[in-house]
């Protein structure tokens, strides 16, 4: 489940977390002095010195921006999002997901910001932080502002900083940001199927996932989009047909992988990655707690995963 619920920075990011934003050399570097910290200090103050090792989200960022200029969107999502592999997926409650008890928690009504986080990724801010970084990074004087409004018109209806008007289903994100010119959905040309679905997971689950719902003006606002969504033509790739068409498939090319939950567009989302003749793909991955590349090609990981059913390609054209 990768509906892009984006909370507040201290509920994605707890503290005190020993987090290492660049991979496993930095925790290697950084961990045993952690460790001699907490044993030689009071634990507030070895919290604090281990929460001084993390750079600020406007560091990462600045760091980035010191990498070439890309030649092309594609070629910039993949080259930005190979330097992040190894980032921690976050461990609180961004996606509704049951506990060890099975029990899934409802999300509490708050008020909708704009998150950032360049240290802590789900699959779509992943994908969404990379685009914008892209997008940044082509222009003759990239910024931090300007990366964060990159960012909120990627995430949101007519970029309106608004819990309704957040892209929460991945189809939904595909279909606005083709209509701003991001990208292509593809998914038609290179030998789609109609996927006949209807939507409606968020509101069938208000009153067990989704707080925000129980206001009903955005419980109207959401489906109202659910409705559009359904009603709108789409289509996939199912997950027997991808190693057949994978050679239209490029690296940097946005993947939303389908899934058999009714209610429920896809499940997951990535970045394709050609490697040694196969498509592969850089993602977010809940499983493996961290920014990953599937370890075989992408046909294969969606052969194993009875639940995903196929893939959405979306092209970027800028």
């Amino acid at each position: 489940m990768f509906i892009n619920k984006i909370l507040s920075i201290q509920q994605i990011f707890p503290l005190p977390q020993m987090y290492f934003p660049f991979g496993s050399r930095g925790a290697n570097i950084l961990l045993p002095l952690s460790i001699l910290l907490f044993f030689n200090q009071p634990k507030a103050e070895a919290q604090q010195a281990v929460k001084k090792k993390l750079p600020t989200h406007q560091e990462v960022f600045r760091e980035k921006m010191k990498l070439p200029k890309p030649a092309t969107m594609a070629e910039g999502v993949v080259e930005f999002g190979k330097t992040f592999i190894g980032n921690p997926y976050p461990k609180s409650n961004i996606n509704p997901l049951p506990n060890a008890n099975g029990v899934v928690k409802l999300q509490p009504i708050s008020q909708e910001v704009l998150v950032v986080n360049l240290r802590l990724f789900d699959c779509v801010t992943f994908a969404e932080s990379m685009i914008a970084l892209a997008q940044t990074r082509r222009l003759n004087t990239p910024n931090f502002d300007v990366f964060k409004q990159n960012i909120a018109k990627l995430r949101y209806r007519n970029a309106e900083i608004d819990y309704a008007a957040r892209l929460h289903y991945f189809s939904d994100w595909l279909f606005e940001n083709e209509k701003r010119g991001i990208l292509k959905n593809i998914t038609k040309e290179i030998g789609g199927e109609i996927l006949n679905k209807n939507i409606f997971y968020m509101s069938y689950k208000k009153d067990t996932l989704y707080g925000n719902m129980a206001d009903s003006n955005t419980y109207n606002r959401m489906v109202a989009v659910e409705n559009d969504i359904t009603n709108r033509e789409k289509y996939y790739i199912p997950k027997d047909r991808v190693a057949d068409i994978e050679s239209n498939i490029k690296s940097g090319d946005i993947i939303g992988i389908t899934n058999r939950l009714e209610g429920m567009d896809m499940a997951h989302v990535g970045i394709a990655i050609r490697q040694n003749g196969r498509i592969y793909m850089i993602h977010a991955s809940s499983q493996f707690h961290q920014v990953t590349m599937t370890d075989v090609p992408l046909a294969d990981y969606l052969a194993r995963n009875k639940g995903q059913t196929g893939i959405m390609v979306g092209r970027l054209t800028l």
